[in-house]
């Protein structure tokens, strides 16, 4: 295609067997069979196949047929993304934007696949644009709308890719390929957007009737566009050189025709001086086209050759009769009456790109994935739902035991008497459940990971500083250059005032977590000597618990202590119900699923679940949820007794232990004190070593749930990097360029333009050329 203007190279993308990827990841994912949905999986093949296929127009040839082919495809990915993960298929695409293909560059995602296919669209709009014929009126009627569905395209990219820089989730726009980079496409929709506009200039210069002033100010608008793209363009890395060339040509072309338009029109009006001072701006800027004409095509080139001609011809012979016959003084350019440009154009949007419908239906008898993500949701809330109603509550009856049991002395103070020179059980049992637990070994170890797990939040923490202060450098740096009346956006304090806050807050936790590691290993030094003795086994427990001697026991105290053993034993009883109760809460809770619950409600009430715009309700299974939780309703009734059985029987032995108290202090010996104070020792040892490993485990959830959410603070500390310097770098343009914003209406300007119906797009029409130790109840939450 031969042609002063620009068209876009379509895209590449390796054909893939759509309909097999969603085969095995609906037998995967999926309780229905893929078979049921065979016409649909062929259909997305061949069709994807199809978008693959489109390569660019030589001829104006099925053009339509490819229209409808990329429309129908993009369409059909709406409801597909409605039923499937977004990132459940690896695409691939080449970029061509630069010389040659370049990739592929792999991605998991239906919204940039989509984003793709839109880019295809601009492509062909842009290549259909330069095949039609801008000789005739129609022709350029028709390029011209072409033209701005391009830029329409483009625009569509553009404004979904800052959308998701704007919305607080997690964008893919860091991670997807540098022809999506905003200010590549920024460059292609301007791009679009001047030819667009040039095509409009065309049609006015071929009517005979249109006055120069017209002329002047659409020529004006269109080197603007040609500005705008130019300077996107500059800093994009895809934007070859011969494009950049292109556009400085086109733009001080058509700053010149600007000018020589409005010294016609200063001629006109007697106005000598400005007439020569308008030729003069347009000889300047010929001159400066003619210094990029490298690498640019012949057409663009003849076309500017001739009005170059032109424009030093009439300059000539204007200074001449100006200095011979009118000796009008000749003002300076930056003097005369500003030229303000009309924009006759706008980018235009296929009505496919934001309908939610789609001719051609597929997969509408599959489950949405959304349910089977609420359902691993759900499933996920019952978990913690289990741990927090059972698990733990019956973890701390358990430990609130065992601290009321230690605090009066048992059972090591009956144990002192009745097995005056054995082990007790209780004790061969803590040694064997430390060493079972990795004793400590395990300690050593889980501090250690605790540490690492430290040195990554903090130096978290630090990396999200560091964006932070890069930016603040950075702006305090532009506003010196710019000057801070120029430089009116907000600060660094101001704008990352959210993110400074939760920063603010990392710090406060990993100074809080800090001092409970503190505290943690402090209580771990006082036990450390007892825990080896446990770890030492029999032999080492022998050295350390003194025998004591046989003393006659008065038979009120036989049958006390008998009592205290008893009610030990019954605790045991107890202990072991509960450890039974948790085994088969776990069985319960992972034999009922939630999901054909969900699929049921799903069936059965299908219109409410999706709003009025066609979006999920995220809240509508929520009375499925609660129904399905009364299953657990006698277990809470079991949590409830088994707590009131404890306290009954903690008031039972105080009762029985005080008696024994008593009693015992009138036969006891000093070997029996020492006996009994050693095995309380150990006890004592024992329920620290217990709370020291819920600490530690305690300790690596906090650090594991803050690197999850410090992890999701540095991508928004990121994101807003990234988005100041592209705000700084457009209020840099701004400033630099002072792009003037004219109203698209040119009633507005009363100027005698014609103005179409409503079924015209263009005015002339279309053309070319926690504090202490760890709370596992609570949330880190930094904002």
């Amino acid at each position: 295609m031969n042609s002063n203007l620009l068209y876009i190279p379509f895209k590449q993308s390796r054909p893939i067997d759509l309909g097999h990827e969603l085969k095995e990841v609906i037998a995967k994912n999926y309780f229905q069979p893929p078979s049921a949905f065979e016409s649909d999986l062929t259909f997305l093949t061949n069709l994807r196949n199809k978008v693959t296929g489109v390569s660019d127009i030589v001829e104006k040839t099925n053009n339509r047929d490819n229209e409808a082919i990329l429309l129908e495809y993009y369409q059909v990915i709406n409801p597909i993304q409605s039923k499937f993960p977004d990132d459940c298929i690896e695409f691939a695409w080449y970029d061509t934007l630069a010389y040659g293909p370049r990739g592929p560059f792999p991605y998991r995602s239906f919204k940039i696949e989509k984003l793709n296919v839109v880019f295809q669209l601009g492509s062909l709009y842009s290549q259909l644009a330069v095949l039609e014929l801008r000789h005739t009126d129609l022709g350029l009627k028709k390029a011209c709308q072409y033209y701005q569905l391009s830029s329409g395209c483009f625009e569509f990219i553009a404004n979904h890719l800052n959308a998701e820089l704007e919305a607080d989730k997690n964008p893919v726009i860091l991670q997807i390929p540098k022809s999506f980079q905003i200010e590549t496409i920024q460059c292609l929709k301007f791009l679009m957007l001047a030819q667009a506009q040039e095509t409009i200039w065309q049609k006015a210069i071929n009517n005979a009737t249109m006055k120069d002033s017209v002329i002047s100010r659409l020529s004006f608008q269109t080197s603007e566009f040609y500005a705008q793209a130019l300077v996107y363009g500059n800093s994009s890395d895809l934007i070859k050189l011969e494009w950049i060339n292109h556009m400085k040509v086109k733009k001080f072309h058509f700053l010149a025709a600007a000018h020589f338009r409005s010294s016609t029109v200063a001629a006109d009006a007697a106005q000598y001086g400005e007439q020569v001072a308008h030729l003069r701006a347009a000889a300047v800027a010929v001159d400066q086209a003619l210094k990029s004409k490298k690498y640019v095509n012949s057409l663009v080139l003849e076309d500017l050759q001739g009005l170059t001609d032109v424009i030093k011809t009439r300059l000539r012979t204007a200074e001449k009769d100006n200095d011979l016959v009118y000796l009008k003084i000749v003002p300076q350019q930056n003097e005369l009456k500003p030229i303000v440009g009309v924009s006759m154009v706008k980018p235009l949007q296929p009505e496919q790109l934001t309908s939610k419908t789609s001719e051609h239906q597929v997969f509408e008898e599959l489950l949405p994935y959304i349910i089977i993500n609420v359902a691993q949701a759900m499933r996920e809330r019952q978990d913690d739902y289990i741990i927090t109603r059972f698990h733990q509550p019956v973890q701390s009856l358990n430990n609130m035991f065992t601290k009321f049991l230690n605090e009066r002395g048992l059972p090591a103070s009956i144990d002192s008497i009745q097995q005056p020179e054995n082990i007790p059980d209780s004790i061969i049992q803590h040694s064997q459940e430390i060493l079972k637990n990795g004793g400590l070994q395990f300690i050593e170890k889980s501090f250690k990971e605790i540490q690492n797990l430290n040195f990554e939040c903090n130096h978290l923490l630090q990396e999200c500083k560091t964006r932070i202060n890069l930016d603040r450098n950075e702006d305090q740096m532009l506003r010196d250059r710019q000057g801070t009346a120029r430089w009116s956006r907000a600060s660094t304090d101001e704008a990352a005032s959210e993110l400074i806050t939760k920063t603010e807050k990392m710090k406060q936790y990993l100074e809080q977590a800090k001092n409970g590691d503190g505290l943690v290993h402090n209580k771990y030094t006082d036990i450390k000597l007892i825990l080896e003795v446990y770890s030492g086994g029999f032999e080492s427990l022998s050295k350390y618990i003194p025998n004591s001697q046989y003393i006659a026991l008065p038979e009120s105290l036989s049958t006390l202590i008998n009592e205290l053993r008893d009610c030990l034993s019954r605790a045991t009883t107890i202990e072991t119900e509960r450890r039974d109760f948790i085994h088969n809460l776990e069985i319960k809770s992972r034999d009922n699923n939630i999901l054909p619950k969900l699929v049921e409600e799903y069936n059965s009430h299908r219109a409410d679940v999706y709003n009025d715009q066609g979006d999920f309700k995220p809240n509508c299974f929520e009375p499925v949820y609660e129904r399905h939780l009364k299953l657990f309703d006698s277990d809470l009734k079991y949590v409830t007794e088994t707590k009131d059985s404890q306290v009954n029987l903690e008031h039972k032995i105080d009762a029985i232990n005080n008696k024994f108290i008593r009693e015992f202090n009138n036969v006891k010996n000093a070997s029996q004190e020492k006996r009994q104070t050693k095995l309380q020792i150990l006890e004592d040892g024992y329920e620290k070593f217990l709370q020291i490993v819920v600490n530690l485990k305690e300790g690596s959830k906090f650090y594991s749930d803050f690197i999850e959410k410090g992890t999701n603070v540095l991508r928004q500390c990121e994101e807003y990097l990234y988005k100041r310097r592209i705000e700084s770098r457009d209020l840099e343009l701004a400033i630099n360029n002072s792009f003037q914003t004219v109203p698209e209406d040119p009633k507005e300007l009363h100027l005698p333009v014609p103005v179409t119906s409503e079924n015209d797009h263009d005015l002339i029409s279309p053309r070319t050329s926690k504090p202490g130790l760890w709370n596992p109840n609570s949330d880190i939450k930094f904002g």
